[in-house]
Formats: C-alpha cells, sequence, structure tokens
C-alpha cells in the first residue's frame, strides 16, 4: 500500500525484546505495531515503503540495520538540560515526550523488559531517575537463578500479603515489594512536586496501574502508550512545540 501524501512518515524505536513502530500523517499517529521478534521480517516498511523515518536503537540491532535510510537520534538532539551521557536515549525521549505533551514537573514510569522512573523537575531539566528489572525479568529471575524455587508469572491481581505456600509466597513478593518500592519512590517525588504529573507507559502500563492503585488514588496518574513517539515527533519537528488534541492522547 503506497502512501502518496508527501507528509507520512515512520518513528521507529528498536528496544530490548521489540521494534516499536509508529505511523503518522503530519503530526497525527495513524498506528502503531509491537513486533515480537518472530514479527521482525513483517515489519510494516512491507505495505508502506519508501517513507521517511526518525528513530533510536537500545537494543542489539542497530537503527539502519532495520531501516537504512532512518535518522537516528541521539541523546544531543533532545534539549532537556543536565542529561548525563549515558542515558538511554528510549528514557529520554519518553522524557522528551512527557514534557511536551503534559509540561513539567513529571515522573515517566516505563514498565518494559527494564521498569524505569525518569524524572524532569519544575524547569524542565533532568533530575535522576531508576531502573529495576522489568516485572517479567523479577519473575523469572528465581526460576533461573535458584536450583528450586518455580517460575511463578507475575500475579495480575493482588494476591495475599502471606503466600501459604512457595508460589504464593513468590507472588506476594513480586506484587507487593514491587508496589513498595514505587511507593517509595512516588512518594518521594510527590512530596518535592506536591503538583507533578506521573505518566505511565512501556508494555506492562496497565499491571504497573493495577499496583499503583494500592497507594494512590487514580486520578494522580494516566497511562500513555507513546510517550516516545510523542517525543519523535516534537524533535522532527523542532522549529514549534507540539500541542496534542485530548483525543489523541492514545493509552
Amino acid at each position: 500500500m503506497a502512501l502518496q501524501q508527501s507528509n507520512h512518515w515512520f518513528a521507529l524505536i528498536i528496544g530490548n525484546s521489540r521494534q516499536h513502530w509508529a505511523l503518522f500523517s503530519g503530526e497525527h499517529l495513524s498506528q502503531t505495531w509491537h513486533l515480537s521478534p518472530e514479527e521482525f521480517a513483517c515489519n510494516p516498511t512491507q505495505d508502506y515503503p519508501g517513507l521517511p523515518c526518525w528513530g533510536a536503537s537500545v537494543g542489539s540491532v542497530p537503527l539502519h540495520q532495520v531501516y537504512p535510510t532512518a535518522i537516528a537520534l541521539t541523546l544531543k538532539d533532545i534539549p532537556i538540560p543536565r542529561m548525563y551521557p549515558t542515558l538511554g536515549i528510549d528514557r529520554a525521549l519518553a522524557l522528551w515526550g512527557a514534557l511536551q505533551v503534559y509540561g513539567a514537573p513529571v515522573c515517566v514510569v516505563d514498565a518494559g523488559t527494564a521498569l524505569t522512573l525518569t524524572l524532569a523537575n519544575d524547569r524542565g531539566e533532568f533530575a535522576g531517575g531508576v531502573i529495576l528489572p522489568g516485572v517479567g525479568l523479577m519473575a523469572r529471575a528465581l526460576a533461573d537463578y535458584t536450583a528450586a524455587l518455580p517460575c511463578v508469572a507475575f500475579p495480575t491481581t493482588a494476591p495475599p500479603r502471606w503466600g501459604t505456600t512457595t508460589s504464593t509466597a513468590i507472588e506476594s513478593g513480586l506484587y507487593h515489594g514491587t508496589a513498595a518500592i514505587l511507593q517509595a519512590y512516588l512518594g518521594d517525588f510527590f512530596e518535592e512536586y506536591t503538583q507533578g504529573t506521573l505518566i505511565v507507559t512501556g508494555g506492562d502500563r496497565s499491571l504497573m496501574s493495577q499496583l499503583l492503585k494500592t497507594f494512590l488514588d487514580p486520578h494522580r496518574w494516566r497511562e500513555d502508550a507513546h510517550l516516545a513517539f510523542w517525543g519523535i515527533r516534537a524533535l522532527r519537528n523542532s522549529t514549534a512545540k507540539i500541542e496534542m488534541q485530548p483525543t489523541e492522547r492514545i493509552d
């Protein structure tokens, strides 16, 4: 399906375990794809060939191996003051997207292969962050690195706090332990920035929201699946701040 309109373009983020694609028409997000390794060969360039692309890679596969003509974005392209030089480009793009859409101060909780928290202060400067194993890694770690403990899936609803079997004890540790970690960090964020905005993104964002409900009122955060794409969009049109309409905030 060849697109004749000159304003169509791709945003691409190559992550640790997935490729994340977005098709834009100008400033409007038209479609997204989140491809597993088994789906890499069937990426959307087959249906939309020849479109310009802006993107970045945080995984082992270089951007230009997937899209040879893509414009590769780096930290130097992102005008957030005080970022350290090895900050992940995916975290920086998500934070820049959050600043464009939601303003400062803001904390981005990105629940993917890793679970990260990334802050911008009330001046829009990078203010630090946290990197933890993602929920999938947490669930597999005990089975991978012990002799007898089973692999227990991260529970999708709150289990009893005190497990009465090995499996339920692991479920409690995964669920309530992760919630306690989030509560400690986010409590500190809201103590310093009482009117701060909390945005949850990443493939496990729904599960993160479930954990947040254990200690935060639902109005204190929102989900946004496309923060990094908003960041790429803003960099593509760096001459003006992108103002999104509410209907474009696709969770």
